[in-house]
C-alpha cells in the first residue's frame, strides 16, 4: 500500500516531518518499507506556457518552441510529437536538475539555441507504467490553465512524499487511505474526516433488480445507477493521486472507481448500463467449464467454485476479480451501474490464484472487506460521478442480502493486559489508547468491553487488544524484565539431531561436502533413481525446471557434480540431507520423507607421489556407508542385496540396502550411458531413507577391553557358481562358527582361464579370537573344520 502524505492530509490534519511519520508508524507495527520522494534531485522545475511552435529548420523531428516561464520568454527545442501551441507544460530551466543527476544546460541543437527542457512525466520521476496513455510517448500537457513560472511539482501535486507500507496479512485495515488515517490518528492524535459522499438523487427510480442465488458466496450485493455521464479525463489531482498509489489513470469513470477503492479499501466495479443486456443482475456460482471473456480480452474457462455476476443469462463479471469485456466502460458509455458488494474471500482467492489474475480489488476481497464502507463507497462514487462526469444519480440503491453492521465485542481487563505486557497501565490509560485506535470501550464491573468496528475485524481475542495497546503505548516504553523461574532446564539436542550431526561429521571426515538443493525439480527428473513415478505439481511454477516436488535427492547431486566437473573440479564428493515428497494426489498434502544421498566421481584418495588412487566405484560408496553405519552402531544390522535393473544405475554394480529386513535405499554406480549424458566419468551414488535409520534407538554403547591374546587366521578358497553372492557364503561361515569367529571377508574373486564355464573362485580370510586364552592349532582345527564341512554341505567346492 502506497500512502501519499498529501492525500493523507485530506483525511486527518497531520503536520509532522515525513521521516518522523514513517518512524512512528514503523514502531507502531506497520513497517514503512520505503519513502518515495517526488521532490528529490529536482531543481528549477516550473510551469511553462507554450506560445508558439514551429518546425526546426535543420531537423524534421524537432520543433522550436517559444515558452513563457514567468520571468522570461525563451526558446526551447523539443522533439516530443505532442507539443503544441497554447498549452501549459513542465519546464526544467537552465541550471535545473532532474532525477538521475541530469543537469539542464543552455545548448545548441542543430544550430538553434535551446534554453531549458520541456519534460515528460517519466523524466521527473513518474514510473512509465503509471503514466496516462496519452502522455506515454510525449510530454505532459496540463488540461487546465496554469500560472507560468509557478512551481511545477506543486501544480502537479507532486510536492509530496509517499510512504510504502509493507503490511502483514492481518492488517487489511491499512489497505486504504482512511485506514492509514485511523492508524495516524492512533499514533499522533486528531480526528479522521470521511470523504464527502452526499448524493443529489433525481426523481427517476433505479431500474436494476438484484438476485443472489447463493448467500454464502455473496452475502451482500448493492448497485447504484448514474445516467448521462460524460467520458473524459479525470481531474489532474485525482490522476496524480492514483499515480502515487500505483494505478494508471484511464478515464474519469474508471478512475473514480479506483479512487474510491483507495479511499475506503472497498473495490467497486462500473458496468455500462446499456450493454448489460437486462434489467436485473443475478449473482451465482459458475457452471462447470462455462466460458467468460474478461476485460483483458482473454477467454477464461470457469469452474463451479467461481462466483459470477450475470444479467440473468450470461456472466458479465467475475466477482471480486475482473469485469467482463462486453459490459466494460468505453468512450461511448452514457449510463453506468456502480457495484459495491461483499464476496466470499476464500472463493475469490482461489479464483484469482487459479487464473493468475491478481489486482488491487482481488487483493482486498481475498482478505475480506469492511462492512461499514460498502454503502458509503457506492455513494462516494456516485457523488464523484455527479461532480466530475456530469452524471445524474437515480433514486435508491438496489441491494440483496444482509449487511451485518453490528460491531463485535471483546471482553478484557486492565489486569489481563498488564499481566501480558509487564506494564502497570491504569484503566484510564487503556481506555484512552483504545479511543485513539477508534475502538469503543465500556468499563464494566468485570473489566473492559472493547467495541470492534468491522474495519478492524482482525481483532478476535483479548490478546489482540493487548497487542494493540502495546504498539500504541510504544514497545520502547515497555519495561525490561528478566524471566522468573525456580529450576533451570538446559537446552539439548534431540536424539535425531545428535545423530544427524554425527552423520555430517562422519561424511565431512571422509572428504564429502554438503550440498543444499531446491526441493523443486522438473517433471522429466521424476522417476530417476526411485520407484516413485508421480509427484505433486505446482499450480503456477516459476519455470519448467522448478515445476514439481522432487522424489529423489540424487538427480540434483548429479547436476552438482556435472557443474563442478565442467569447471575443472574433477574429483567431487557431495552429500545432501533433505526431504523427498511422496504424492497422495494433487488435492492432498504429500508425505515428506527425510533422506540422505551422496555422489562421488573422479579419483578418490589420490596420492601424488605414488600416483595411486581409488576409482569412484560401488565399493567406494559401500565403504562410506559401512563406516557410517558402524558409527551409528548399526553395521551388524545392515546388509546388501544385488538390485534389480534400473535405467540410471549400472546393472551389475548396484545393491539394495536393507536395515534388518526393511529396504532403506541403494548404492551403486551410474549407468555408463547416463553418466555420459551428464559429462561424468565413472561415478557412484547412494541414497538411504534417513528417517528409518533415525528411528532405530541403539541405547547405551558397551565397550570391550582390547584383547590380551593373539588372533589366528585361516584362508579358504571355494569354487562356486557364478550366480552365488559372496554374502551368501559369509552367512554360511558365520552360522558354522558363531563362537570365536570375529571377522570374515573376501580377498580374491577369479573367473576365467582354468575355471569351468559358469564357475568362479572365491577366496576368503577368516579371523578367530578367544579373549580368555591363546588359541592353539588344535583349537583352530576344531573351529575351522566345521566351517569347511558346512561350505561343502552348502554345495561349494573347497579348493586345495
Amino acid at each position: 500500500m502506497q500512502v501519499s502524505k498529501e492525500w493523507l492530509k485530506t483525511f486527518i490534519d497531520i503536520d509532522v516531518p515525513t521521516n518522523e511519520l514513517s518512524e512512528k508508524i514503523t514502531r507502531g507495527g506497520i513497517e514503512v518499507d520505503d519513502i518515495i520522494d517526488y521532490t528529490a534531485d529536482i531543481k528549477n522545475l516550473v510551469v511553462g506556457y507554450v506560445k508558439s511552435v514551429k518546425p526546426h529548420p535543420e531537423a524534421d523531428r524537432l520543433n522550436l518552441c517559444e515558452v513563457d516561464t514567468g520571468e522570461e520568454v525563451t526558446q526551447i527545442v523539443c522533439g516530443a510529437p505532442n507539443v503544441q501551441a497554447d498549452s501549459y507544460v513542465i519546464v526544467s530551466k537552465v541550471g535545473g536538475r532532474l532525477p538521475g543527476g541530469v543537469k539542464i544546460k543552455r545548448a545548441k541543437l542543430r544550430g538553434e539555441v535551446s534554453e531549458g527542457m520541456i519534460c515528460s512525466l517519466q523524466e521527473i520521476g513518474v514510473k512509465e507504467e503509471f503514466v496516462p496513455a496519452e502522455y506515454q510517448d510525449g510530454i505532459f500537457i496540463f488540461n487546465t490553465a496554469q500560472t507560468p513560472g509557478e512551481d511545477a511539482l506543486t501544480a502537479l501535486y507532486l510536492n509530496d512524499q509517499v510512504l510504502e507500507f509493507d503490511l502483514t496479512p492481518n492488517r487489511k485495515d491499512a489497505l486504504s487511505m482512511i485506514g492509514a488515517a485511523y492508524e495516524t490518528s492512533a499514533l499522533f492524535g486528531g480526528d479522521v474526516k470521511a470523504p464527502e459522499s452526499s448524493v443529489s438523487e433525481i426523481d427517476d427510480v433505479i431500474t436494476m433488480n438484484i438476485e443472489n442465488s447463493d448467500s454464502e458466496a455473496v452475502p451482500f450485493y448493492a448497485v447504484r445507477e448514474v445516467k448521462n455521464v460524460e467520458i473524459k479525463p479525470a481531474p489532474l489531482w485525482m490522476q496524480i493521486r492514483l499515480i502515487k498509489a500505483g494505478i494508471r489513470p484511464i478515464n474519469n469513470v474508471v478512475d473514480i472507481s479506483n479512487y474510491v477503492l483507495m479511499e475506503y479499501g472497498q473495490p467497486l466495479h462500473m458496468f455500462d448500463r446499456d450493454t448489460i443486456g437486462s434489467d436485473k443482475i443475478v449473482t451465482r456460482l459458475a457452471k462447470k467449464d462455462e466460458a467468460f471473456t474478461t476485460l483483458d480480452g482473454k477467454e477464461r474457462t470457469l469452474t463451479e467454485n467461481d462466483i459470477v455476476i450475470t444479467n440473468g443469462e450470461v456472466p458479465i463479471a467475475l466477482a471480486g476479480v475482473m469485469g467482463g469485456l462486453d459490459s466494460e466502460v468505453t468512450a461511448q458509455t452514457v449510463n453506468v451501474v456502480i457495484e459495491s458488494a461483499l464476496f466470499d474471500p476464500v472463493k475469490v482467492r482461489k479464483t484469482s490464484s487459479r487464473l493468475n489474475l491478481r489486482s488491487e480489488a482481488s487483493q482486498r476481497f481475498e482478505k475480506g472487506v469492511s462492512h461499514e464502507f460498502i454503502l458509503p463507497a457506492v455513494n462516494r462514487a456516485a457523488h464523484l460521478l455527479e461532480k466530475y462526469a456530469g452524471g445524474k444519480t437515480l433514486k435508491g440503491i438496489a441491494s440483496e442480502g444482509a449487511l451485518n453492521l453490528e460491531p463485535g465485542v471483546i471482553q478484557t481487563s486492565a489486569s489481563f493486559i498488564n499481566n501480558r505486557l509487564g506494564t502497570d497501565l491504569s484503566h484510564a490509560d487503556i481506555l484512552e489508547t483504545l479511543e485513539k485506535l477508534g475502538l469503543g470501550a465500556e468499563e464494566t464491573s468485570d473489566g473492559i468491553n472493547v467495541i470492534i468496528p468491522s474495519r478492524r475485524d482482525d481483532l478476535k481475542i483479548p490478546e489482540d487488544i493487548s497487542e494493540e495497546v502495546a504498539r500504541i503505548f510504544g514497545y520502547d516504553n515497555i519495561p525490561s524484565t528478566l524471566p522468573e523461574y525456580s529450576t533451570i532446564t538446559p537446552g539439548r539436542l534431540s536424539d535425531e539431531q545428535s545423530e544427524v550431526r554425527v552423520i555430517k561429521r562422519q561424511l565431512n571426515a571422509q572428504g564429502f561436502s554438503q550440498a543444499i538443493n531446491y526441493a523443486l525439480t522438473s517433471k522429466k527428473r521424476i522417476g530417476e533413481f526411485t520407484d516413485l513415478s508421480e509427484s505433486l505439481a505446482l499450480l503456477m511454477p516459476m519455470s519448467e525446471d522448478r515445476a514439481v516436488l522432487r522424489t529423489s535427492l540424487v538427480p540434483h547431486l548429479v547436476d552438482n557434480a556435472m557443474y563442478n566437473v565442467n569447471r575443472q573440479q574433477k574429483n567431487v564428493s557431495l552429500f545432501e540431507i533433505g526431504k523427498i515428497f511422496v504424492t497422495n494426489g494433487q488435492d492432498q498434502l504429500p508425505d515428506e520423507v527425510e533422506m540422505l544421498a551422496g555422489i562421488v566421481t573422479g579419483e578418490q584418495h589420490k596420492t601424488a607421489w605414488t600416483q595411486s588412487f581409488v576409482p569412484s566405484d560401488f565399493y567406494t560408496v559401500k565403504g562410506v556407508l559401512n563406516a557410517l553405519f558402524a558409527k551409528l552402531s548399526l553395521a551388524e544390522r545392515v546388509s546388501y542385496v544385488q538390485a534389480a535393473p534400473h535405467d540410471e544405475l549400472h546393472p551389475g554394480r548396484t545393491a539394495e540396502i536393507y536395515l534388518d529386513d526393511k529396504k532403506i535405499g541403494f548404492a551403486g554406480e551410474l549407468h555408463p550411458q547416463y553418466a555420459e549424458d551428464y559429462d561424468l566419468g565413472q561415478t557412484a551414488v547412494f541414497e538411504i531413507n534417513l528417517a528409518e535409520v533415525l528411528k532405530i534407538k541403539t541405547g547405551s554403547i558397551l565397550y570391550e577391553f582390547l584383547p590380551k591374546y593373539p588372533s589366528m587366521s585361516r584362508d579358504v578358497a571355494l569354487e562356486v557358481d557364478s550366480s552365488v553372492n559372496v554374502s551368501e557364503i559369509i552367512d554360511v561361515i558365520k552360522d558354522a562358527a558363531p563362537k570365536y569367529l570375529t571377522d570374515v571377508y573376501p580377498f580374491d574373486i577369479y573367473e576365467g582361464e582354468h575355471m569351468a564355464d559358469g564357475k568362479k573362485s572365491v577366496a576368503l580370510h577368516l579371523t578367530y579370537l578367544n579373549r580368555e586364552k591363546t588359541l592353539t592349532d588344535k583349537d583352530i582345527e576344531a573351529l575351522h573344520t566345521p566351517v569347511e564341512d558346512a561350505l561343502v554341505k552348502a554345495g561349494y567346492t573347497v579348493r586345495g
